[in-house]
């Protein structure tokens, strides 16, 4: 059992400073708080990521900048290329006092490895050994360079009896379905020097940070009338909350994440059971009007399933129709429509689930319009309903290409192939760097012939940062841990 946290409200304003102390780090997390019992069994929200980035950690993190930091590992060294990682823990206790040992992280990795939604991009991991007590050992079957980014992942944080070893701790608890968390930092316990106890100094209020989950419009009025000091967790169909209050481009920052967003075809049945139907409606999108109206200049549109900017591939891969016009696509999709349903009847509305966001209907109306210009009908349902495609929004865990790839293994729910599955397997047996990438591009290629998913754009996350908040860098993963944003003065 870790550290229980220590009587942090009792502490909060025990000592008395000259003059007036800054408060506490406001933050508004758009979305809801759920429990994460079993962070390496789950996939988590983005609130759940925040919490347990704040609570726990993995080996490593990323910090401010995306970049690999310290966690629970004091230092590493990487030998054999990147097929073999060596860590060294920082000085760590328990609860009871008790060293936390490389026994104890190493046999939690091992379960992860079996058992998390991380398992498939775990499959490289040969041997994970405890070399001495403060010495974990980690052997690969292949070099991988951007391990260290998937042992940074919100999943891998090491946590006993829903508790673990983060920068902060939950001052006032936590409940699932509460508004709002007091984060305090971790302090060491009281420590006995001489026979006399010292008690760790006391923690002032700008030390702390209420944490608060909210819809995508209250945080941007809580932030616009000063209530917040910052806003996190936004997306596609979010944004057009924060331009409402039209902020400067020091306040709204956007991070250059890649990953998916799109449709997932969750329904196979009708005309979405073939996969040149899937394919001719992912040519029918124009995704040069969706990236206008949610603003040319930071939205990018994406053909390809695989982001074509995704390392490990031999040659980036896109859909063959990549360089025909949209009046060329379009016609090709008409007559395909017209010549299906001459065969098999009409085409029932395809049900798609998007979130309950404002930003949602601009989706909605691009695609209705594309779609109803090639003859097929659409209908727009609730999130939680039944639907025959439904928004996906994931930002990549590293910059490799295979974790695209992963996100559409056969087990998914999602349209797949034995052909997909075998090639998937094929790349770990890659006798070498160059064999792998071209079965990587081959998988990839499959893949995007398949059509489980549509994409749309480019992934984003944005946030609301007041201008007297520092420590907030826009970055690759939209890491922002909260122990590096400093209240405003």
């Amino acid at each position: 059992m870790i550290r229980a946290a220590l009587p942090i409200l009792a502490l909060l304003f025990a000592a008395c400073t000259e003059g007036e102390s800054a408060g506490p780090l406001r933050v508004d997390m758009i979305g809801e708080p759920t429990a994460f019992d079993r962070p390496l069994a789950a996939l988590p929200s983005r609130s759940d990521a925040l919490l347990l980035n704040a609570t726990a950690q993995g080996l490593v993190r990323f910090d401010e900048e995306g970049q690999i930091e310290p966690a629970i590992a004091q230092r590493w060294i990487v030998l054999d290329e990147g097929q073999t990682y060596v860590f060294r823990l920082n000085a760590l206790t328990w609860d009871d006092g008790t060293a936390v040992t490389a026994r104890q992280i190493a046999q939690q990795l091992r379960n992860a490895r079996r058992n998390s939604r991380l398992a498939p991009l775990l499959a490289d991991i040969e041997a994970i050994e405890a070399v001495t007590p403060q010495v974990i050992e980690i052997n690969l079957s292949r070099p991988r360079l951007d391990f260290l980014q998937l042992l940074a992942a919100p999943e891998l944080a090491m946590r006993v009896e829903n508790v673990g070893l983060g920068p902060f701790v939950f001052a006032d608890g936590y409940a699932p379905d509460g508004e709002m968390v007091l984060l305090a930092p971790r302090r060491e316990p009281p420590e006995d020097e001489d026979g006399e106890i010292v008690a760790p100094p006391p923690i002032a209020p700008s030390e702390t940070v209420e944490l608060r989950f909210r819809d995508a419009a209250r945080a941007v009025a809580r932030f616009d009338t000063g209530r917040a000091d910052v806003v996190i967790g936004g997306t596609w169909p979010t944004l057009v909350y924060a331009e409402a209050i039209q902020p400067n481009s020091a306040r709204l920052q956007l991070d250059p994440v890649d990953g998916l967003f799109g449709l997932a075809v969750v329904e196979q049945t009708g005309f979405l059971a073939s996969p040149q139907n899937r394919e001719i409606l992912s040519l029918a999108v124009d995704r040069g009007q969706l990236a206008g109206l949610f603003g040319a200049e930071r939205a990018e549109a994406r053909l390809a399933i695989v982001s074509p900017d995704a390392q490990g591939m031999a040659v980036p891969v896109g859909p063959p129709w990549a360089n025909s016009t949209m009046e060329l696509r379009r016609a090709f999709a008409r007559e395909a429509v017209a010549n299906w349903r001459a065969a098999n009847g009409d085409i029932a509305p395809l049900r798609i689930a998007l979130p309950d966001e404002t930003g949602s209907r601009v989706i909605f109306a691009v695609l209705r319009t594309n779609w109803a210009a090639v003859g097929v009908p659409v209908e727009r349902v609730a999130w939680e309903d039944d639907a025959d495609l439904r928004l996906l929004d994931r930002v990549a865990a590293t910059e490799s290409a295979i974790w695209f790839l992963e996100q559409f293994r056969c087990n998914r729910g999602l349209p797949c192939s034995d052909t997909y599955a075998e090639l998937l397997d094929q790349i770990s047996d890659a006798p070498s760097e160059r064999v792998r990438a071209i079965r990587v591009s081959e998988a990839a290629t499959e893949l995007q012939g398949i059509t489980p998913f549509i994409p749309l754009l480019r992934p984003i996350r944005w946030a609301l940062v007041s201008q007297r908040v520092t420590g907030f860098t826009p970055n690759r993963f939209a890491s922002h841990p909260l122990d590096r944003l400093a209240p405003p003065s």
